[in-house]
């Protein structure tokens, strides 16, 4: 299936394409006017990515495909810059809220830097925990391993 959004010539609004489903689950490819995500490495092993456009219910599948497999990639310190996202619909704040748990769960710390609507929605939440976090340190981990 090529990658590619429809485009709803009625309602004038877009909804993403999904390819072949991988582990279970289909992927979403979106069109880089409602989402893009760029990475960058640094020379210390930590990465940042940067969101622009929305996190919306059509553009979550792609966004989580990206922040988990850079949380795979294990770098020392994740940054998800969404300082330029438009707007966060519930849909993204749930997907931060799994993105925070997994990386405190693999030992990856990362700091969240919002846009000024998402920072207000995390406060309202009571979220605001999910903008950063230190690595777990070595008894933590061992603890979460050995305590079911």
């Amino acid at each position: 299936m090529n990658d590619c959004v429809f485009h709803d010539a009625e309602t004038r609004q877009s909804r993403p394409v999904f390819s072949a489903p991988r582990r279970g689950r289909p992927t979403a490819h979106v069109d880089a006017h409602l989402l893009t995500v760029s990475q960058s490495w640094q020379p210390d092993g930590s990465l940042s990515l940067t969101a622009q456009g929305r996190l919306d219910v059509n553009t979550v599948l792609s966004f989580r495909d990206t922040i988990f497999s850079a949380l795979g990639e294990r770098p020392l310190h994740l940054t998800l810059d969404l300082s330029p996202l438009e707007f966060v619909e519930p849909a993204g704040v749930s997907t931060l809220v799994t993105f925070a748990r997994v990386a405190q769960m693999v030992g990856v710390a990362w700091n969240i830097e919002p846009s000024p609507d998402l920072k207000v929605t995390l406060e309202e939440t009571g979220l605001t925990h999910l903008m950063n976090a230190p690595p777990p340190t070595g008894i933590e981990l061992a603890q979460r391993l050995l305590i079911p």
